[in-house]
């Protein structure tokens, strides 16, 4: 059991990076938000050109027709190509969509699924439910405030740095 792991220079470097990220994308939040739009961007290209690769592998395993899959490939690509080359108009407006109804859809899962877990203790429910309350009430602002539900997805990419850094860091040792 006194096993000793060593020293992980690889872990100490990635953390020390992820920690230098997390304070960059805090002191530029309109550069950081303008790469994760690219970047969200790029990926629904990607997975709406895998969708069309999909179609034939899945016609040879039985399905009769993949009309839904094309037409979801056609609407990531679009969607994808004006993102990448309209980060501060479109891309930005689909982030905050996404961001607000996700937040709201999420919460009201939350709320629901929450009497699933009322067995495992009271305090832990009326935790579930007061945090699915915030969410929604979170997500309700953030539909009406753009800026605001930007500034929340800049700050969880930061804080998602942060973190990741810490652990990758006491990882290290």
């Amino acid at each position: 059991m006194n096993e000793s792991k060593g020293f992980d220079i690889f872990s100490l470097v990635l953390g020390i990076l992820s920690v230098i990220l997390a304070f960059f994308v805090l002191n530029h939040p309109g550069v950081s938000m303008s790469v994760v739009i690219i970047i969200i961007g790029i990926f629904m290209l990607i997975d709406g050109i895998l969708h069309f690769g999909r179609r034939s592998r899945l016609r040879e395993l039985g399905m009769k027709s993949t009309g839904m899959l094309t037409f979801s490939a056609v609407i990531d690509i679009i969607a994808g190509l004006m993102i990448i080359f309209m980060p501060t108009s479109f891309g930005a407006m689909y982030v905050w969509i996404v961001v607000a109804v996700g937040m709201v859809m999420d919460s009201l899962f939350e709320l629901w699924a929450a009497k699933y877990v009322k067995h495992l203790g009271k305090g832990y429910y009326w935790f579930i439910v007061i945090m699915a309350i915030l969410g929604i009430i979170f997500g309700i602002v953030m539909m009406f405030s753009p800026a605001f539900a930007l500034t929340f997805v800049v700050a969880m990419v930061a804080a998602y740095f942060l973190v990741f850094g810490i652990v990758q860091i006491v990882n290290a040792f």
